[in-house]
């Protein structure tokens, strides 16, 4: 099942030369980057795996393409307007078809991550990689998570870290507040241990150009956010 995935996957961003869309649209996400994640997971079991996601560079958002039993679904995270768009992408020999289906609004979820309370270390290795340590608490006694960054210079900026962790928006703040203010960085590789769990991985980054539009109805289907729901059609 992992390797029809990333079979998809890796075939993927060609199709994009090509979208149908099947609905009527209004507001409309325009993607510029394609991000190709690949992982090794050490911890536990050692296992590959292939993503591929792409990226709104003005409004910073993602479009993640994920597999749910048989099926790929299409999932962008709007989280100025804490929204997230469902879409089922069924391809074909030479296209993508993107078929919205449902719309999670968490403006009202008061959930927080219990890691929120996490004291977080960050060192500079060098100029391009530097270190994330995770405390439990502010003896700074027992780690929880480290990640080591390894940066590159770029076209755009691209400091998203892709942990899942409450505070990833901390983390890239201070470790942008290292680099050159009037350079662009791209993270290239994440090498992710978290201590409490014993699950580890290293993860690359390959960033490329693209050029494509995905829009929504004008009349969002509002549905409450379920888990288990993403296994059903």
């Amino acid at each position: 099942m992992e390797e029809d995935k990333n079979a998809f996957m890796k075939k993927l961003l060609p199709l994009f030369l090509t979208l149908i869309f099947t609905t009527i649209f209004s507001q409309e996400y325009h993607f510029d980057y394609s991000i190709e994640n690949q992982t090794t997971q050490i911890k536990p079991d050692k296992e590959k795996s292939v993503s591929t996601a792409f990226y709104d560079s003005t409004n910073k958002i993602h479009l993640n393409i994920d597999r749910f039993n048989d099926q790929f679904k299409g999932i962008i995270y709007d989280k100025n307007k804490n929204l997230r768009h469902v879409f089922k992408v069924i391809p074909s020999k030479d296209f993508v078809t993107f078929e919205y289906m449902y719309t999670n609004d968490f403006s009202k979820d008061k959930h927080k991550d219990i890691a929120n309370g996490d004291i977080l270390e960050i060192k500079k290795m060098d100029s391009l990689q530097y270190q994330i340590i995770g405390y439990k608490n502010e003896k700074k006694t027992k780690k929880r998570f480290s990640v080591l960054i390894s940066l590159e210079k770029s076209t755009f900026d691209y400091l998203e870290l892709g942990i899942d962790h409450g505070k990833t928006d901390e983390m890239q703040k201070n470790v942008r507040a290292f680099l050159d203010p009037n350079s662009n960085y791209a993270v290239k590789r994440l090498q992710v241990d978290y201590h409490s769990t014993g699950y580890s991985y290293d993860s690359s980054l390959k960033i490329t150009n693209v050029d494509f539009s995905l829009k929504l109805p004008k009349e969002l289907i509002i549905k409450e956010y379920n888990v288990f729901g993403e296994f059903q059609n």
